[in-house]
């Protein structure tokens, strides 16, 4: 059993289901999003408001961290200006932050964005050229 899991946007869509099977596989896990008035469910879980994109806010969250689950992330169709932060800085935050505090494992969701969207019959590889369909599939 790992001894401490961060998990970030856990207030999201994935995330929020991740939540407690994530408790069940380490002694400390550190739930954090931008919302405020969200808590910890589960009694291995500590509940940390802190926004991906200000490295001071995050990076103190992954000491003594073993593993990362990044899933913050803004989904919503807004301008590139809106999504720079949390897509693009936050992500660089978490993996700067994971090399500075020496966690052995980041876990790191892609989207189907990245890729664009297919014809129904084509099966999608991991090299499948890249044609993302929004600035949320870019940053993937």
């Amino acid at each position: 059993m790992m001894k401490k899991l961060v998990l970030t946007g856990a207030a999201g869509r994935l995330g929020s289901y991740l939540r407690e099977p994530l408790s069940k596989m380490c002694e400390e896990l550190v739930s954090t999003d931008i919302i405020d008035d969200f808590g910890a469910l589960y009694p291995t879980e500590t509940y940390a408001k802190a926004d991906v994109a200000v490295y001071d806010q995050i990076a103190p969250l992954l000491e003594g961290a073993e593993m990362v689950v990044h899933f913050g992330a803004i989904v919503d169709e807004k301008p590139f200006e809106e999504l720079l932060g949390p897509n693009f800085v936050g992500s660089y935050n978490i993996w700067e932050a994971a090399y500075q505090h020496g966690v052995q494992r980041v876990v790191y969701a892609s989207s189907i964005h990245a890729v664009g969207m297919h014809k129904k019959a084509d099966f999608i590889g991991t090299d499948a050229p890249h044609k993302p369909d929004t600035f949320y599939g870019l940053a993937k």
